[in-house]
């Protein structure tokens, strides 16, 4: 089938039917440097320099291209359906194959650097394969460059890959036309059944026209009511082939992108499961401040500004405490008794009893088959020990300490030797990276609760640290 160039846009730019978006604004820059009236003096050069800007609004917008192009295969309005006369087939653009199926598409991809974002589209007639081909190129161009441009980057990329795997945007007038052309050409040809299936897919097409603009067009209630004879003619014995789906969901096409699709989602799960691991060691939780209500302050404190905490990045306590790279300085044999833990609770409080020292409580939690903490309050400034305290495994404390800015330190481990060999050669020492700011304000008193359980979601990073350093 001929197409008809109908008000002589792709003749203007100078371009084929088949030419892709890139192409038209290509084409339109060279025309428009040529004719433009500051450079061209010729007495045509201005209404030329029009025409072109003319084609460029319609070619340029898929849409209204697609309109235009809809114009360009309307089959013959005589009475009699099918026409007597014959008619071309109708072509795919790329490979000039006449097929059961050929399809007007438009396939789009995306490009993007930083804050631009480039949309292009691939639009024509083609057959099955050559519109899988496109289908591919586009898609994986937008795969590969698509996503980089903030904020329309990755939503415009999105959108070209479904487009594209559902076979591109199908516009159904046109597609209207081009099958009814077709299953005119085949009912010629003496092939009925297969234009009878071909006019089946073509009225399909049909009812996605809204009756809105059928009812203005009269050319498109002609055409449907000459493929609806095409439909209805033919033997009973002549009986129509269901034609294979080689566009929609059940084609090698859309399995083949799914596929792909599959396939880059389950690596990029991959790669966030195995970042995720390094980056998302469980830490221990530190819960925000908590207030109680007392009397007003007698006494002056200074407050210290909070440090901001870093999820942590380390071992479990199991594991800390079994390492074989501890840092315990141990002797060379070790066969201290093993003794029988602590209570939990405190152990010895270093500070001076004053009945006008204000108290803040601090809670800390630990898990049952967790090790357990020997743990150290130590003042922020001075480094002295301000309290000291052990909570066995699967057990909760709370003690109570003056206002002031502490650092937390514990020694881990299963096994119980005394206060002189805490947990043996296998103890692991830490501290908490972040200070505890217990302070006054008002007639409230902030308060902090640990919890010693490594979790995704924990907000206290924590440091390995010497025994000496303990």
């Amino acid at each position: 089938m001929s197409r008809k160039d109908l008000s002589g846009y792709y003749a203007a730019l100078g371009l084929d039917q088949s030419a892709a978006s890139d192409q038209i604004k290509k084409a339109f820059k060279a025309k428009a440097q040529e004719f433009h009236p500051d450079r061209n003096s010729a007495p045509e050069a201005t209404r030329q320099f029009q025409f072109i800007n003319e084609a460029y609004h319609v070619l340029g917008d898929p849409q209204a291209r697609a309109k235009y192009d809809a114009h360009s295969y309307e089959p013959p309005m005589d009475d009699a359906a099918p026409p007597a006369h014959a008619v071309d087939p109708v072509v795919c653009s790329v490979c000039q194959r006449v097929t059961a199926q050929p399809r007007y598409a438009i396939y789009r991809q995306v490009i993007s650097a930083m804050f631009i974002t480039w949309r292009t589209v691939n639009q024509g007639i083609f057959c099955s394969e050559c519109g899988a081909k496109n289908a591919y190129r586009a898609s994986l161009k937008t795969w590969l460059l698509g996503w980089w441009g903030f904020p329309w980057g990755p939503i415009y990329s999105i959108q070209a890959i479904i487009w594209n795997m559902r076979g591109g945007e199908q516009p159904p007038l046109n597609n209207l036309r081009i099958l009814s052309w077709q299953a005119i050409y085949f009912s010629q040809m003496g092939r009925s059944g297969l234009a009878r299936a071909v006019a089946r897919d073509a009225l399909t097409f049909g009812n996605k026209i809204p009756e809105s603009e059928k009812l203005y067009d009269s050319q498109t209630k002609k055409l449907i009511a000459d493929v609806e004879i095409i439909v209805a003619g033919g033997s009973p014995n002549d009986r129509a082939p269901v034609l294979r789906d080689l566009w929609g969901f059940r084609s090698k096409a859309f399995k083949v992108q799914l596929g792909t699709v599959g396939v880059l989602a389950a690596l990029i799960g991959a790669i966030v499961l195995f970042t995720g691991g390094i980056n998302q060691t469980p830490a221990y939780k530190h819960v925000p401040p908590t207030e109680a209500v007392v009397p007003t302050p007698t006494i002056g404190f200074r407050p210290v500004p909070t440090k901001s905490t870093t999820p942590a990045l380390t071992q479990s306590p199991v594991a800390q405490a079994t390492n074989a790279d501890t840092l315990m300085t141990a002797p060379q044999a070790f066969n201290e008794p093993v003794v029988s833990l602590p209570a939990t609770g405190r152990i010895r409080a270093l500070w001076r009893s004053n009945p006008e020292i204000l108290l803040a409580s601090l809670k800390v939690v630990t898990a049952t088959g967790s090790p357990n903490y020997y743990v150290k309050v130590v003042d922020w400034e001075t480094h002295a020990a301000s309290l000291i305290f052990f909570v066995r495994s699967g057990e909760t404390t709370t003690v109570r300490l003056p206002l002031g800015v502490y650092e937390l330190r514990y020694a881990a481990g299963e096994k119980w030797y005394g206060e002189e060999y805490l947990f043996g050669p296998n103890t692991a020492y830490a501290k908490a990276d972040e200070s505890f700011n217990f302070r006054a304000e008002g007639e409230k008193i902030s308060g902090f609760t640990v919890e010693l359980i490594k979790q995704i979601n924990g907000n206290l990073s924590e440091t390995r640290i010497r025994a000496s350093d303990f």
